[in-house]
């Protein structure tokens, strides 16, 4: 095997690895767009509750297009999620501050992904640009005659 078709066969490899890990972080940057929306509904509706007087009748949603009737009580008790199910109650303030660096860090996890994504993917063009010339040559030297590619030679 020359080193020709032995770079050839590495870069094939390299190719499918990194196109694998293309498809991984757009997913990443998928969950990242969803969580920033999701965040920031939360966000949006703390900050719009605090001009609502207490006792005001409003609509929650509840899932699969169904909503309740309630009437906003204390707007000083706000449970938000600390993770893995847990939850602390905090003041409006408090949990519109915790939303906020959040959001902070999620769109910095979102600005990261996509510069390391961008990289990624210039190494991809690098890399299928080689592998594109080393089958043009091998092509070209088949044209000629030579067993270049061929397995076990002519």
């Amino acid at each position: 095997m020359s080193d020709d078709e032995a770079e050839l066969k590495q870069l094939v490899d390299t190719l499918a690895q990194v196109e694998q890990q293309v498809r991984a972080w757009e997913a990443q940057l998928e969950t990242l767009a969803a969580v920033r929306a999701e965040i920031w509904q939360a966000r949006t509706t703390l900050d719009g509750l605090q001009e609502e007087p207490e006792g005001r009748e409003m609509l929650v949603p509840v899932g699969y297009n169904t909503s309740l009737f309630a009437s906003l009580g204390s707007k000083e008790r706000v449970l938000t999620g600390l993770g893995s199910r847990v939850y602390m109650e905090a003041p409006l303030e408090q949990a519109l501050e915790r939303l906020q660096s959040r959001l902070d860090e999620v769109e910095k996890a979102t600005r990261d992904y996509r510069e390391s994504l961008v990289q990624l993917q210039q190494q991809h063009a690098q890399l299928r640009e080689r592998a594109e010339a080393l089958y043009a040559k091998a092509e070209a030297a088949k044209e000629v005659g030579s067993d270049f590619l061929l397995p076990g030679g002519r």
